[in-house]
């Protein structure tokens, strides 16, 4: 049998249990960031290619895009429509008319990642310029 302490106790743990039980514990995020990084440029065709994984809160992308030549250099943007996350990859032209660069079609990687994002599926895109290389739902914990 429980003394009247011991219950009393009980008694207040059993309702400050069931009262955290109510609460919910909510994660304010920002608006989604994609940081992106080119690797080292060189000549040779190949095919365009995306990759996309879900990770504990973020996005994880790489791939590898066409260029008109080894001397231009890739830029990212990326564009929100509620879950999905279309993540455009544009060959900019070189700063400097000045410079001499050799004529080959040139191939660069990339990787990047999307934070700032909250648990939950999204539908991710890749484009190179104009066309769509990857498209993938992925699950966000």
């Amino acid at each position: 049998m429980l003394s009247r302490r011991r219950f009393l106790e009980s008694s207040i743990a059993l309702m400050a249990l069931t009262a955290l039980g109510g609460c919910r514990h909510t994660v304010s995020v920002g608006p989604p960031v994609l940081s992106f990084h080119q690797g080292e440029a060189s000549c040779g065709a190949g095919i365009d290619e995306a990759q996309i994984h879900g990770a504990p809160g973020v996005i994880r992308l790489s791939g590898r895009m066409t260029m008109p030549d080894p001397c231009h250099q890739l830029d990212a943007m990326l564009e929100t429509k509620n879950s999905e996350l279309i993540v455009h990859v544009l060959a900019i032209a070189p700063k400097d008319p000045g410079l001499i660069c050799i004529k080959c079609i040139g191939q660069a990687p990339y990787e990047g990642e999307i934070t700032g994002l909250a648990p939950g599926q999204y539908t991710v895109r890749i484009r190179h310029g104009e066309l769509e290389v990857r498209r993938a739902t992925v699950t966000v914990l």
